[in-house]
């Protein structure tokens, strides 16, 4: 099984969107780094959706360019939001030490667009 990637430059005001399923595996990382990297650039000051409710497997491999890309962000106008991982995808994060990295998560388009307006 593969990572299907998809983005949507302007899938909402001021908000682009990257959308992922399927295995995210150390196979798989190389390809997410890229289309990640290619899409934060693409985002250019605006809002970066990361997907995941399609996601079925995550390791720490991909994980970890996911966290890569949420720090290379910091500094940027660009920032990155994980949208609706599913648990097993939250437990790798937990089980990696880096529960931090999900506090940038929310569970479903509202919660988002809530705390991004408010």
């Amino acid at each position: 099984m593969s990572l299907d990637i998809e983005f949507v430059a302007e899938a909402r005001p001021a908000t682009a969107v990257l959308r992922l399923g399927g295995r995210a595996t150390f196979e798989q990382a190389p390809q997410l780094r890229e289309a990640l990297f290619e899409s934060i650039e693409a985002a250019d000051g605006k809002n970066l959706v990361v997907e995941l409710d399609a996601v079925t497997r995550i390791d720490t491999s991909a994980m970890a360019v996911l966290v890569e890309g949420l720090m290379a962000t910091q500094a940027s106008e660009t920032t990155i939001f994980l949208l609706n991982p599913s648990r097993s995808v939250r437990e790798v994060f937990r089980l990696a030490g880096l529960e931090e990295a999900l506090t940038c998560c929310f569970d479903s388009w509202e919660d988002f667009t809530s705390a991004v307006a408010g």
